[in-house]
């Protein structure tokens, strides 16, 4: 599988706007100021506490980033005098700062939030513990700047293991995924496979939003697996641990038959282990998906049976040599 020449896409900024939307559920936003501020760009998916900067030191004022206060930034404010906490705040909002995010419901002085409305800087408030806001926003950030690809394949969850399916056109990608559907694994995305790798160098595969679980299949069209299989057999996300690579038999070609050497494949430089295997008639490939499944989860478990039948043999040719 040639991956060097896929798409990778970065995102270099988010709006404020955006992060307002997605985290306004989860913690229950309240915009105290700064409307006109919804547009700045957030470049970076890391958070700041300002205490440094509001003490007056800015020499690496992390501007760039969102601005998290809790009680310790509040309650400082509050401690200072109106015209030195105008000239701190005047030093800070020199800078380019995507937004100010309080914590556990804390009211900010009036004077900060005239300059932020000056400013045009977005000022939100949270009722959660500034421990959760900053987990939460570093959570939704991470995946909002995680790099992505997409590739022509498919993607099942077969026995809790992530396999993305892939080959030429016409070899049978769509069919093979189709029979393990049937026999009870669960599809995440075909034709179009959406990867992610997270904050934790794992790739994740996703159900392209306008093709959802819709399948392909010569001679008989698009068929909803969803709605045939039910829900039970289909799901959005799932970590990838094997990619299987399906070609035509060819008889000039070595294949693999012991399994004692590991390949890997790099995918958005995460290394995914790698199978190759020939298509040819007579040849159950969902059953050979079943058992690789399997067998990727004892290796992840300790056991290698490859190794062990390997060893097992040396032993009897050794206990004979003597």
């Amino acid at each position: 599988m040639d991956t060097k020449n896929l798409p990778i896409n970065r995102k270099s900024s988010i709006a404020v706007a955006r992060l307002m939307d997605w985290m306004s559920h989860d913690l229950q936003f309240k915009v105290l100021g700064g409307y006109q501020g919804f547009g700045r760009p957030v470049m970076t998916s890391d958070i700041n506490r300002p205490g440094l900067a509001l003490s007056g030191y800015l020499e690496y004022f992390a501007n760039d980033r969102v601005q998290i206060l809790g009680n310790t930034e509040i309650h400082f404010m509050e401690r200072l005098p109106a015209a030195r906490l105008m000239e701190r705040l005047d030093g800070m909002m020199s800078f380019e700062i995507p937004a100010f995010v309080l914590s556990r419901n804390l009211d900010p002085r009036s004077l900060f939030l005239d300059m932020c409305n000056r400013r045009g800087i977005p000022v939100l408030r949270s009722a959660r513990s500034t421990d959760e806001v900053i987990s939460r926003i570093i959570l939704f950030l991470a995946e909002e700047f995680s790099p992505e690809t997409v590739v022509h394949g498919t993607a099942v969850d077969c026995y809790g293991v992530g396999c993305l399916i892939v080959g030429d056109a016409g070899v049978g990608k769509s069919e093979t995924a189709l029979e393990l559907v049937e026999r009870g694994h669960r599809l995440v995305a075909d034709d179009v496979v959406a990867l992610k790798r997270h904050r934790d160098d794992t790739l994740y595969a996703e159900t392209n939003p306008i093709v959802e679980h819709h399948m392909e299949i010569r001679g008989v069209g698009i068929v909803d697996v969803k709605s045939v299989f039910g829900v039970g057999r289909v799901r959005n996300r799932k970590t990838i641990g094997l990619v299987v690579e399906l070609e035509e038999w060819r008889q000039d070609n070595t294949y693999d038959r012991t399994g004692l050497k590991e390949e890997f494949v790099e995918i958005l430089g995460v290394p995914i282990p790698y199978l190759r295997i020939p298509v040819r008639p007579g040849r159950n490939i969902a059953i050979i998906i079943e058992v690789a499944s399997l067998n990727h989860r004892l290796k992840e478990l300790g056991v290698n049976p490859a190794e062990q039948f390997n060893n097992r043999i040396l032993n009897i040719m050794e206990e004979k040599s003597l």
